[in-house]
């Protein structure tokens, strides 16, 4: 959710409008799923806002699972991006919905970028880390791309990062803007084929526009949604699985507690997961405590690394497996073992070797040793492609870790296959306890 105090509605007030009730416990997975690590944005104040790298980043440093906003471009193009401008996180101008998928792509997403501190702009140049890297001007970090520091599509996030649970806020200036989105996204999850992701909306009516077009898919609601159901005495709207609410709303001078022992209860009780979103002020130990000691089941964070470091220390139980016991509900275990995909081949530095970003799935505990193969298709005589060895290698993916990156050394073929062959098929292979996932990646496809 959008960082900050936002109305929700006016939790000092009921609401008005009785709305069907929730699904029961049993059919929630989110029940099953704590405690999350949600990285807000890709956790924003520690990688650039909703990129491809940003995600990747809060994810090999323990993250659970990525809360990202969509908007929609000019030509109906889904993208992953904040604010309703490009103006605060990119080097360009103008509204998103103004803007073509085209324009859009050419941007830097992390022209502003400030290490602990957001997108802000206006500082020296030294400041910005990332800043050139999508232009080429500066070597990307080991392992990614430029393409991976641009406005990302929500399909390039869902085909980067599998089997990774997504939150989705729908995103708009205007009501009018949030119902093309929310239309958009429900027929863009529907061929997608996955069920691993939670819809929300501030907008109520968004929310229930998108349920109603795509009512197999959760959703977490706005807020008058959130007012009725905490304080107005109504049901929770329908398809609601979560609660996303801060912990405090400020109003006229006053500050009101929203995340209060009886209202997880109330939640939980209902069914429903609870998620908090927090301010930076509140990226503490303290306030992570209090949030776990009332069982809740996810924090949307902006400092991954900080939450995690805190869930580590505190041993608490993870959807992964992985922690120990902390008095509330048990998160529902996993397969055991290691179970790994390739998500994206990115070309190295040097020429002699290629990176292949690996995912890694259900069972977190302990460290997941993989091997990896690559082999390229080049189209020869016979009617069907050749097969070059490209190269092999391994990786370790530490305990509680979704994602790392290896690194291929490429036999003689294999750098004369990425030197010459650019959009190629490349079969990756990647094998971990005693399993093998092989799936086909494209070659400087970007």
């Amino acid at each position: 959710m959008t960082r900050g105090r936002h109305v929700l509605g006016l939790l000092v007030a009921a609401a008005a409008c009785a709305l069907p009730a929730t699904a029961s416990a049993a059919t929630n997975q989110w029940l099953g799923l704590r405690v999350l690590n949600q990285i807000h944005q890709g956790g924003e104040n520690e990688t650039p806002s909703n990129t491809l790298f940003g995600y990747h980043d809060g994810l090999s440093k323990g993250g659970d699972m990525i809360e990202l906003d969509v908007h929609a471009s000019k030509d109906g193009q889904l993208v992953a991006i904040h604010d309703d401008t490009v103006d605060r996180t990119t080097n360009g101008k103008g509204r998103v919905a103004a803007l073509t998928l085209a324009q859009l792509r050419r941007l830097d997403a992390a022209h502003n970028f400030v290490p602990g501190e957001n997108a802000v702009p206006g500082r020296p140049a030294s400041a910005y880390p990332y800043r050139g890297v999508r232009s080429g001007k500066k070597r990307p970090p080991a392992g990614f791309e430029a393409d991976d520091f641009r406005i990302p599509t929500l399909g390039e996030v869902f085909a980067a990062f599998p089997d990774v649970p997504v939150n989705i806020e729908i995103k708009g200036k205007t009501q009018e803007e949030k119902f093309r989105v929310g239309d958009l996204l429900a027929a863009y999850l529907k061929r997608a084929g996955r069920s691993d992701v939670i819809v929300v909306s501030f907008d109520q009516a968004a929310v229930d526009r998108f349920h109603a077009a795509a009512p197999r898919f959760d959703v977490a609601p706005g807020v008058d949604g959130i007012s009725g159901f905490l304080l107005g005495g109504t049901p929770a709207p329908a398809g609601t699985k979560a609660l996303q609410i801060p912990i405090t709303y400020a109003i006229g001078g006053a500050e009101f507690e929203i995340v209060t022992p009886e209202r997880i209860e109330k939640a939980h009780g209902a069914g429903i997961a609870v998620h908090v979103w927090l301010d930076k002020s509140e990226e503490n130990d303290a306030v992570y405590g209090r949030l776990l000691d009332l069982c809740v089941d996810g924090v949307m964070t902006a400092e991954p690394t900080r939450f995690e470091a805190f869930l580590e220390a505190r041993r608490a139980p993870r959807a992964g497996g992985q922690g120990g016991s902390d008095g509330c509900r048990k998160p529902t275990a996993p397969p055991a073992g290691c179970r790994v995909r390739a998500s994206k081949l990115v070309r190295g530095g040097g020429g002699g070797t290629l990176a292949l970003r690996v995912q890694r799935h259900g069972d977190l505990r302990g460290a997941c040793a993989a091997k990896v193969a690559l082999t390229g298709m080049v189209i020869g005589n016979g009617p069907r492609p050749l097969a070059v060895r490209l190269g092999s290698g391994r990786v370790t993916i530490p305990a509680g870790r979704i994602a790392a990156i290896a690194t291929v050394r490429l036999t003689k073929d294999g750098r004369a296959f990425a030197r010459s062959v650019d959009g190629a098929d490349v079969r990756a292979t990647v094998t971990a306890g005693g399993r093998s996932d092989s799936r086909t990646l494209t070659l400087g496809g970007g």
